[in-house]
């Protein structure tokens, strides 16, 4: 595909930070048996077909196409705490802001989500809904497709870095096993062999680093610059703001981008939204 050759790796983090506290946490979740919580009032019945989030992305009537988050608490954000949002407004603003696909954190550890909010925003949409967790294991997959995901968030570092009870190509054969599409979430160069190789549906290039939680949007529309030209949608995630964010991961490359707390965090979230939205004269942002 003429991806490569990549930069040298800026190395793994010395000290845990938060994706290791965060792949602690879930790892203990799964033992407690938190992902296998099913109720059919809430979730979604299994044959129920979702929409499907590449569709959504190819066919989005503006570009890049528009992935609005519901998250009730945001590690990297070090302003005033998140107001709260519930799954129906959610929805309504997002669609009424002209989203083209959802996305939802179901993680009650620092993000204050849970599986139950998950399947009313499921339940409440047309639109297709991203499971945005930090996925481990095939349980969490089948619990994405039980409470009405579309698609569902895998890490590409967690390969490298350990944590992971199958290889990403493993969890991908599972997702496509019960219906579901994947993003594969990359952060720097060394990630990128990872998802090409794992037959993911979607890219995602995170300008966040997760463990850190120090955001690097050059690094993020390098990366994406690396990517161009392949075959998967790609989405730009973290740190949209505004419209400018959305204009640079568009010319990047992106096909799409995801935002959550600048929406969740706006005064104006409809407002918001539709300034993402907006084209001055001649059709680009500003």
């Amino acid at each position: 595909m003429g991806i490569g050759p990549f930069p040298p790796s800026r190395g793994f983090p010395r000290r845990p930070g938060f994706l290791r506290t965060m792949v602690s946490e879930v790892q203990r979740e799964l033992e407690a048996g938190y992902y296998a919580r099913r109720r059919s009032e809430e979730g979604l019945v299994d044959h129920l077909e979702r929409p499907s989030l590449v569709s959504a992305i190819r066919s989005a009537p503006l570009s890049p196409a528009l992935l609005v988050e519901l998250k009730h608490a945001s590690p990297g954000y070090t302003q005033a705490p998140l107001d709260e949002l519930s799954p129906e407004v959610f929805v309504k603003l997002a669609q009424e802001g002209g989203a083209d696909a959802l996305s939802v954190i179901p993680q009650p550890f620092r993000f204050g989500g849970t599986l139950e909010e998950f399947g009313r925003v499921a339940r409440r949409t047309t639109l297709p809904v991203l499971f945005k967790d930090f996925v481990l294991s095939p349980l969490q997959i089948e619990a994405a497709r039980h409470w009405g995901a579309s698609a569902v968030l895998l890490l590409a570092r967690l390969e490298r870095e350990g944590g992971l009870e199958l290889p990403i190509a493993g969890l991908v054969a599972v997702a496509h096993e019960v219906g579901l599409e994947t993003v594969v979430e990359v952060h720097e160069p060394d990630d990128i062999p990872l998802a090409i190789h794992s037959r993911t549906d979607i890219v995602g290039v995170n300008a966040r680093d997760l463990e850190s939680l120090e955001l690097n949007p050059p690094l993020a529309h390098q990366v994406l610059g690396f990517l161009k030209g392949i075959r998967p949608p790609l989405i730009g995630m973290s740190g949209v703001e505004g419209p400018v964010g959305v204009r640079r991961f568009r010319e990047a490359g992106a096909d799409a981008v995801l935002v959550g707390t600048g929406f969740v965090a706006a005064e104006n979230r409809l407002g918001f939204l539709t300034s993402l939205r907006d084209r001055p004269a001649g059709g680009d942002l500003p």
